[in-house]
């Protein structure tokens, strides 16, 4: 597919990054939560800082949703709490229109159930990236988007926008379960630990106690996901910290900043599943407790 209009929502850093890369090869909108950030993105573009160089990149930014229906693909990449508040314009997006969702954790799937399109991919992001500015970001770690077909024909990518470049890799996957959960039993294991021991990524592994509690919590939630190799994704969780060991997990940025944290779209998705099949899960419920706590220290209404 190329020669595409491509809508991201979101200008968060996520969002940004996705559309550096991708307004290369097509023309991309970003709507944005305040027009201010629109404003800066149609004037001054984003600025992308890799390697200590900065990488100019232009696109038009929309304050609204006014040309929402003119896309030929959209990218929602706001964070999962925030998929509430843009529910009716997710509707109202034309149904032929596809859409790929890049949130963290499994609470979105509900919402992708009840929507009408016929395309709709699902994607785990493996890059990290920091928002430093409204429109400038910095892509702390080259990683790798994993897609899936949630909704359309089999094995069929042919609605999935064109891009070749070395620094933002696709690969398509064939299922989206396996795919997410993978996803969000790394993100249920280094977000929450990193944002309580309030350490880097790869402390975890480093620091022989932390890696005591690293492998408790793993070892805990994986057995809610028997049909997953549970070596295979012992190994994946770790070499995630070592390929980011000197990066801040988004849930420790998020309570240094005063932000909400997606805790209850990652650990609070595995503690109902554990509920619903009568699974007790202790050292997360703990962890999960500790989070909210410190929300709420922070100011944030939970």
């Amino acid at each position: 597919m190329s020669d595409v209009k491509i809508g991201i929502i979101g200008g968060g850093a996520v969002g940004l990054l996705f559309g550096a890369y991708l307004s290369s090869y097509h023309e991309t909108s970003i709507f944005t939560k305040t027009k201010k950030q629109a404003i800066a993105l149609n004037n001054l573009g984003i600025t992308l800082i890799r390697d200590k160089k900065k990488h100019k990149y232009a696109v038009n930014g929309r304050g609204d949703y006014e040309n929402i229906a003119l896309q030929d693909f959209i990218v929602v990449a706001v964070k999962q709490y925030d998929l509430h508040s843009i529910e009716k314009v997710l509707k109202m997006i034309p149904k032929h229109i596809p859409l790929l969702f890049i949130q963290n954790g499994m609470g979105h799937i509900q919402l992708l159930d009840a929507l009408p399109h016929t395309s709709i991919y699902v994607g785990t992001v493996e890059h990290g990236v920091v928002r430093i500015e409204q429109g400038t970001i910095e892509h702390t770690g080259i990683g790798k988007t994993n897609i899936a077909i949630f909704r359309g024909g089999h094995g069929d990518f042919s609605d999935f926008p064109t891009i070749q470049n070395q620094y933002f890799p696709f690969q398509f996957q064939s299922n989206y379960k396996n795919m997410l959960y993978s996803k969000l039993i790394a993100n249920a294991v280094i977000n929450p630990l990193t944002a309580v021991f309030n350490v880097p990524n790869g402390r975890l592994i480093e620091n022989p106690f932390y890696y005591e509690a690293f492998l408790a919590l793993f070892n805990e939630i994986i057995e809610l996901f028997p049909e997953m190799n549970k070596k295979e994704l012992l190994d994946e969780v770790e070499l995630i910290c070592k390929k980011t060991r000197l990066n801040t997990s988004s849930m420790l940025k998020d309570l240094k900043e005063a932000r909400k944290t997606e805790i209850d779209a990652i650990l609070g998705y595995i503690l109902e599943n554990g509920n619903k099949n009568g699974h007790a899960l202790p050292f997360t419920n703990l962890l999960y407790t500790v989070i909210k706590g410190k929300e709420l220290e922070g100011g944030i209404k939970v």
